[in-house]
């Protein structure tokens, strides 16, 4: 009796696993590309090259912003005014509008608000328009985590690999 119990339990969680995995395989659109772990990430309109983590474990995108400073625009709506350091040292200057604050858990305990703002991205050739939160991540070795929410349908990760991106975003390869 005790093995019968034990078989019928294996044989429905074989079955929830085989629905799981058909469900996950439903929702990918066919054209998902295949990257690394670790991607360059092209920021903006201005392409600005960093190195980014692509990280499944993450809900949302975050960026190593430096000299942040918050700010009414007219009086009510909330801007942000930041900047952005590339892998070769070059500087971007944003100043933006929040689209909302986030409170992001601490690892040592409690939390932190950061603001919220949309960024153009390209990684190997897939861009689109990410919500990004911004972060002190000096602390880091990658200046640019790219999280599940832009991922989703659009990237799978190869957690074993780096740099493998196939395609381009080279403004000439977007025009």
């Amino acid at each position: 009796m005790k093995n019968l119990k034990h078989l019928l339990a294996a044989a429905a969680l074989a079955s929830m696993t085989a629905t799981a995995a058909n469900a996950d395989s439903d929702d990918r659109t066919s054209d998902s590309a295949v990257m690394g772990y670790v991607e360059n990430v092209y920021v903006g309109k201005l392409d600005l090259e960093m190195k980014g983590k692509l990280d499944t474990g993450a809900d949302s995108s975050s960026v190593f912003a430096r000299d942040v400073h918050i700010y009414k625009k007219s009086g009510k709506d909330d801007w942000v005014r930041f900047r952005l350091i590339g892998k070769n040292g070059r500087t971007v200057r944003y100043d933006q509008n929040v689209r909302r604050f986030a409170l992001i858990k601490l690892k040592k305990g409690g939390t932190i608000r950061r603001p919220v703002i949309h960024l153009p991205l390209c990684i190997g050739g897939v861009k689109g328009l990410a919500e990004v939160n911004l972060a002190d991540r000096e602390d880091f070795e990658y200046d640019f985590l790219v999280g599940r929410e832009f991922m989703a349908s659009r990237i799978l990760v190869d957690s074993a690999s780096t740099f493998i991106a196939e395609g381009s975003c080279e403004k000439d390869a977007r025009e």
